[in-house]
Parts: structure tokens; sequence; C-alpha cells
């Protein structure tokens, strides 16, 4: 069994594909598998594909339903211990970066690290999870980035592949039932693992707000926005040493206040 399979879904987008393609290739890594699932592409992607084909260990062009439809497909012929999606047009920050990560054993359900967006020296792309606890509410906020992101397969064959009646963020909701229902173990690297190359699907502005709040509603059904935000920020005062002492005295107050009453 490998240590690693890499997914990458494609569709019409041919510049992408070979950067993608040159990314992966070019790793220093050798313990991982490569499936390409690409969706009847007319552009040349098809013909690129095949230009690689002995180095993948799965790979079709094929009409599909949409993107995690493919992401499902690729992971039905996965065998690796992690899994990674790196679809076309994104990239690994370096060549050497699977190299650094798995130098060492891993055992949690997701290892997971920082991705840019347009280039290596880009913005951090939701910065709110980079650190090494999370909350439970900050899913709420905030997720993963599937191409920074390395997910046991065992956890996708327990709990079930991408919803393919999302359209944009499935994967937000498949890493915050992960973490936040099935309490699954994590592991953050403090490293940037992959390039964003953006204007992709889930940057859809009419999609992204009704999907967030789908995933509010079949994540945490009984809360309100206002109670994440007062968690949020009873967190924040508690992870700074002036404050900390402040919230003790305030919390003291409050319930002396409430006992004289």
């Amino acid at each position: 069994m490998p240590k690693l399979t890499i997914i990458t879904i494609n569709f019409n987008h041919l510049d992408g594909l070979k950067r993608t393609i040159d990314s992966i290739v070019n790793q220093t890594f050798p313990d991982y598998e490569w499936i390409v699932v690409d969706g009847g592409s007319t552009d040349g992607s098809r013909q690129l594909l095949e230009q690689y084909q002995d180095r993948f260990a799965w790979w079709c062009s094929e009409k599909d339903k949409g993107v995690y439809n493919a992401m499902n497909k690729g992971l039905q012929h996965a065998s690796g211990e992690y899994v990674n999606f790196m679809n076309s047009g994104d990239v690994f920050a370096t060549p050497t970066i699977l190299t650094e990560i798995f130098s060492k054993p891993h055992d949690v359900g997701i290892l997971y690290g920082i991705m840019t967006r347009g280039t290596l020296n880009g913005e951090f792309n939701n910065k709110l999870l980079l650190k090494s606890h999370i909350s439970w509410w900050d899913f709420y906020f905030s997720t993963f980035n599937h191409q920074a992101t390395f997910t046991k397969r065992v956890l996708f064959l327990q709990y079930g592949g991408y919803d393919e009646t999302y359209k944009a963020l499935a994967d937000w909701r498949h890493f915050a039932e992960l973490i936040c229902v099935h309490r699954v173990s994590y592991e953050y690297i403090p490293k940037i693992i992959a390039v964003y190359e953006g204007h992709g699907i889930s940057d859809n502005v009419d999609i992204f707000p009704n999907e967030i709040n789908r995933i509010h509603q079949e994540v945490y059904p009984a809360m309100q926005y206002s109670d994440f935000v007062e968690l949020q920020n009873v967190e924040m005062i508690k992870n700074h040493k002036f404050t900390r002492l402040l919230y003790k005295i305030l919390i003291r107050g409050a319930k002396c206040v409430i006992k004289d009453k």
C-alpha cells in the first residue's frame, strides 16, 4: 500500500493541468500513486494525459456529474494510506514538500497545513485554522484546504465520500463533520504545502453563501451565529495572558452581582 494517493480532477483546463502535472512529477517523494479524473475535456487535456498515462495508477476521461462526483470516482480507485486532492491549476509548494511531511510517521486522521493563493508568496488562505488546536466551532467560519490536506483513506470508507448535492463546499461539509461530529484526530503542519490557482468553483459568490448556510444547518442545527461569535471571543480572550486574569475577574464579578440580586 502506498503512503499517499494524489487525486487530480480536471475539465477543459489544459494550462492548469500542465502546471499540476509538472508539480507532481517533480516531487522527490516516491511513495505515492496518482489518479486523474478528467471530465471528458475537449481542449487537449486528454491528449496530454495520454502522454503521462504510465505515471498514473488509474485515469479516465469521461463525462461526470460535477467536481465532487469526479472526486468520489477517484476515491473508488485509491489505495494509499492518506489521500490528497491536487486539482488542475493547483500545485505543491516545493518539489520536496511531500518528502518533508512524510519523512516521519503519522497516525492521525487528518494532516493539514498552509495554502497560499495565486503564488507561493500569496496570502494565506483560511488563516483561522492555521493553528495546532482547533475548536469545534472554528468550522462554522472556515475550513481546511483540500490541496494542503492529507486525509486517511479509511475515513472515507468509514464515513463516506463527498456529498454530491453540494456544488462548491462539500469538502467544507466533510471536514466539519469529521472534526466536529466524529472527533477525528488531526495534526497541523506549519508549512506552505500548496498554492491555489484561484477562480475555482469554491470562489463562486453566488453558490458560496447558500452552501455555507446549509453547512451551518446540517452540522450545527441548534446553534445561532451569535453563539459562535461569543465562543470565538471567549477563546480569544483566554489565549492572552493579560486578558485571562481580566476574564476571571469579570466572571467572578458577574457571579457576585447575580448572587447579590
